[in-house]
């Protein structure tokens, strides 16, 4: 038999085998795919009946609990009250958190946390504050303001967003906006007002660092402008304790990987300066070798000043009432007269607010810009609808659980399949809340505290009316 021969025969063999095998395995290849592609299947319906179950749910309860109530809060314009009063107030508020909602009542009742927005809204009159809260709340948050500013009127008001149309932009009015993010996670705090000036009482020379915003507030010409800025809080554990262990440990493991790395290197150039030394002197002297340095007892870590400062402030943050929070801002102006500088010079004003080694805010996935590819006016004007559609709800969740399900899918299939050299990361197109303490709610909202009264931007206030005091003597 020929070499041939025994190369076709093995060839034949081998191809028989291959079809045996093929044969054998295909159909447990079948049922394995089958039954993958069926638990996707049975996970995603589950997933979905989950989401549209909560959806119904929580309508039904919001229906049924929620009583809405818009409250206007005239402080006055020669406000001296320090910013650290606005942080026991949302301590104050605090109390309507439940502290966990029980399995049955979140997916039967359908039951979720309490919110309220706040919001500062500029007109060429001045700036407003209002509140936005359920009315049997009311007497709870009245309370705590009067409590702080006791010179303050708050008054029942309609909502301001009543004098524009239901939905913007139009052929009339046009709209710019944002929802703003953390820049990195919620454990790291915003530069508060202690930052500016510690526990300290005010003091005539220093800023208040919400003066720039009402300053760019303060400034508008038109009758039918306006600049909104909406904070939707909701009480929240808040339990940061993870999050702030996880943050030590990679400070102190990075300190020891420098320090490793730094040590190696000094040993490598030490060894390498003593052996060339020994090497010149080898025709005179015997070489010489220092002996090894002996161990140092173990001291603390020295960790860099920035590091110290990350550490102590995040411990601070963990420390104090936790509120989930989304904070939008737009600006509305006609056609005619709408000048787009006003929105970039708004959000330059919480710029102020930020850190690079601890947090900052930065325009979330609602941010009105153009689309940078194809279909750029229709891909604006949606995103111009949906940031009004958001700011309307005054919800910490704008949007349904399904809705939000569907883009988690969106994300994960396209990062699944991204092409890495492009380094492109697929992000949600819908803004999450994030986690602010009382103290940096207080530092983003809170009356201009200044001595001179014309330069605080609030509206005009009328004399508060009181009654006549009890002991006042009668003829």
């Amino acid at each position: 038999m020929s070499a041939f021969d025994i190369f076709d025969l093995f060839t034949v063999n081998f191809w028989n085998i291959v079809k045996e095998t093929i044969g054998v395995i295909k159909p447990i290849f079948s049922i394995v795919i089958w039954f993958v592609l069926a638990f996707i299947l049975a996970k995603f319906l589950f997933s979905f009946l989950h989401n549209w179950w909560l959806d119904e749910a929580q309508e039904r309860f919001y229906d049924k609990e929620f009583n809405w109530i818009f409250l206007e809060l005239k402080f006055p314009r020669n406000n001296e009250v320090f910013p650290k009063a606005m942080e026991n107030v949302f301590s104050a508020f605090y109390q309507i958190y439940s502290f966990g909602i029980m399995p049955e009542k979140k997916y039967l009742a359908g039951q979720f946390e309490e919110s309220a927005a706040l919001e500062m809204v500029s007109s060429k009159e001045g700036i407003r504050f209002f509140i936005r809260v359920n009315k049997k709340y009311r007497t709870l948050f009245e309370k705590a303001i009067f409590s702080q500013y006791p010179e303050t009127e708050i008054v029942e008001a309609n909502d301001y967003l009543s004098d524009f149309p239901a939905d913007l932009p139009d052929s009339e009015y046009d709209i710019l906006g944002t929802d703003l993010i953390l820049g990195k996670d919620s454990a790291y705090p915003l530069k508060t007002y202690s930052y500016f000036f510690g526990e300290r009482k005010f003091e005539e020379y220093e800023i208040d660092p919400i003066s720039h915003l009402s300053e760019v507030m303060s400034g508008l010409k038109s009758s039918e402008e306006r600049m909104c800025i909406q904070i939707v809080i909701s009480p929240s554990a808040g339990d940061l304790k993870d999050a702030v262990k996880k943050i030590t440990k990679k400070i102190l493991k990075d300190k020891k990987e420098a320090e490793a790395k730094k040590g190696a290197l000094e040993s490598i150039a030490g060894t390498s300066a003593e052996f060339g030394k020994n090497l010149m002197m080898a025709a005179i002297t015997h070489p010489e070798w220092e002996a090894p340095a002996k161990p140092e007892a173990k001291k603390d870590e020295q960790l860099s000043p920035v590091d110290i400062e990350v550490l102590r402030n995040i411990d601070r943050k963990a420390s104090k009432s936790a509120f989930k929070t989304s904070i939008r801002m737009i600006y509305i102006d006609k056609k005619a007269s709408f000048d787009k500088t006003n929105f970039p010079a708004m959000m330059s004003s919480f710029q102020q607010f930020n850190t690079q080694h601890l947090n900052f805010l930065r325009p979330g996935p609602t941010f009105t810009k153009p689309s940078r590819f194809f279909r750029k006016k229709e891909i604006l004007d949606q995103r111009k609808h949906t940031m009004y559609r958001y700011y309307k709800a005054r919800t910490i969740y704008p949007y349904s659980n399904v809705e939000d399900m569907f883009d988690n899918l969106r994300v994960s299939f396209m990062n699944l399949f991204k092409i890495e050299f492009l380094e492109i990361k697929y992000k949600k197109n819908l803004p999450e809340p994030f986690i602010l303490n009382a103290e940096e709610l207080a530092t983003l909202f809170h009356p201009p505290v200044n001595r001179k009264s014309q330069a605080s931007g609030l509206a005009p206030v009328e004399t508060k009316k009181t009654p006549p005091p009890v002991n006042l003597p009668i003829e």
